[in-house]
């Protein structure tokens, strides 16, 4: 689950974004590995010291307000996140086929996709699971291609293609790095699925830290491999960098395969999301900060309608986001899900140090990394996660008002569902 969560649309998206930030790409990877390893710490010990999930963990810490308006915010940052790497999947796909790369074709491609995994997310983890196994494996392909590639491009003595020229500075640093957040969101997709996962005190603290270490070392080597075999200006404008960059060597058949192995990860990180989201809606209902019906779950184990809610909202931000530029589009949306997730990094790195249950220098390191990551996504992407962090306000005070199953905040936990 964290590997197949993190390798997602976004590294397969990352050469295109950064591409433009030359060697700040490389500093910025160094800062985003350490602080993401520090977040993931942060919650691993939460993890190991607490069940029951974030939820649990920011409770305990801050009250259950402070739960309610952080999980309501990674709640919104799962929805974007479904959204951009379903339009992630449309663009991988326009590689292949021209006509679906843009506008209301990609459109259609990745309301597609999101109603496609929602049904397989009805019929509980264990489908959700199975599917997130099979594209794990495939996503990674395409990622160690680049780098075989970039190693016998060495070894004929072909020169590599030089990044790009922009000039060191911190504010290239912290944007280059912003963008790779998105990337790397997914660590805690372990804690967040701990009331579904045997012995979670044990398997999700070993699991967010051995899959966010492994992804980092992968996504370090694929991002630089693409960039030494595409020209800056070529990478930066790619719908399909991994497939632009394998073409010219291995042949338009083989970048069509890197193109579709790329939209089934995006794909499978939707798949997660998805999961992802249904949990924490039924987390938050079972506080009696969203209606019932969203904690009522199948037979299967899962919430129909918090399922529901996030395809629709998800489609409706595909719907919104309808444009000729993929890039931009992809960006934007990336930005937003990167931001709202941060506030649940932030305020379990900040549980970690209240509770002590990471080292304060470890967990001064997280949250210096979440307020910088604040900055450098930029104002607007900023104040749109924290509309849509206040948005949620009014949710509970409906919510809390007209349901008379409102349970304790403080014994808010995900219902008993079939464990993996």
């Amino acid at each position: 689950m964290v590997v197949g969560t993190i390798i997602g649309s976004g590294i397969y998206v990352l050469p295109a974004t950064v591409a433009p930030y030359g060697w700040n790409i490389v500093i910025a990877f160094a800062v985003t590995i350490a602080g993401t390893v520090c977040l993931a710490l942060s919650m691993a010990r939460l993890a190991r010291r607490l069940p029951g999930g974030p939820y649990s963990y920011i409770t305990v810490a801050f009250g259950d307000t402070a739960a309610f308006v952080t999980m309501w915010t990674y709640l919104v940052s799962q929805w974007t996140g479904i959204a951009a790497v379903a339009i992630a999947a449309g663009g991988a796909l326009g590689y292949v086929f021209p006509a679906v790369g843009s506008g209301v074709p990609l459109a259609v491609v990745a309301i597609v996709s999101i109603i496609a995994l929602t049904l397989v997310n009805m019929s509980g983890a264990r489908s959700a699971g199975f599917v997130q196994v099979a594209a794990t494996l495939i996503k990674i392909v395409p990622l160690l291609l680049v780098v075989l590639l970039v190693l016998l491009r060495l070894g004929s003595g072909q020169a590599l293609e030089p990044l790009s020229s922009a000039p060191i500075s911190l504010a290239g640093i912290t944007a280059a790095a912003a963008l790779m957040l998105f990337a790397f969101t997914g660590f805690e997709s372990a804690a967040v699925s701990a009331n579904v996962t045997d012995h979670d005190t044990d398997v999700v603290p070993s699991a967010t830290i051995n899959g966010t270490v492994f992804v980092a070392a992968i996504y370090l080597t694929a991002t630089l491999a693409v960039l030494f075999l595409l020209p800056s200006v070529v990478a930066g404008a790619s719908g399909a960098p991994f497939a632009d960059a394998t073409a010219p060597v291995l042949g338009t058949v083989a970048g069509a395969f890197v193109a579709i192995v790329a939209a089934i990860s995006a794909l499978g990180a939707g798949n997660a999301l998805i999961l992802l989201s249904a949990e924490v809606a039924r987390a938050i209902a079972n506080a009696g900060d969203l209606p019932p019906a969203f904690a009522r779950t199948n037979r299967a184990g899962v919430s129909p309608v918090s399922l529901i809610a996030g395809a629709v909202v998800a489609i409706l931000l595909v719907l919104a986001s309808i444009s000729d530029s993929f890039v931009a589009v992809f960006t934007f949306v990336a930005l937003i899900s990167a931001v709202s997730a941060l506030v649940l990094y932030l305020v379990c790195a900040l549980a970690a140090l209240k509770l002590k249950a990471e080292k304060p220098l470890l967990a001064g390191i997280a949250i210096l990394y979440a307020i910088a990551m604040f900055i450098g996504a930029g104002l607007e992407a900023t104040l749109w996660g924290l509309a849509l962090a206040a948005a949620g306000l009014p949710v509970r005070w409906l919510s809390r008002r007209f349901s008379s199953a409102a349970t304790s905040p403080a014994a808010a936990t995900v219902p008993a569902a079939p464990r993996e």
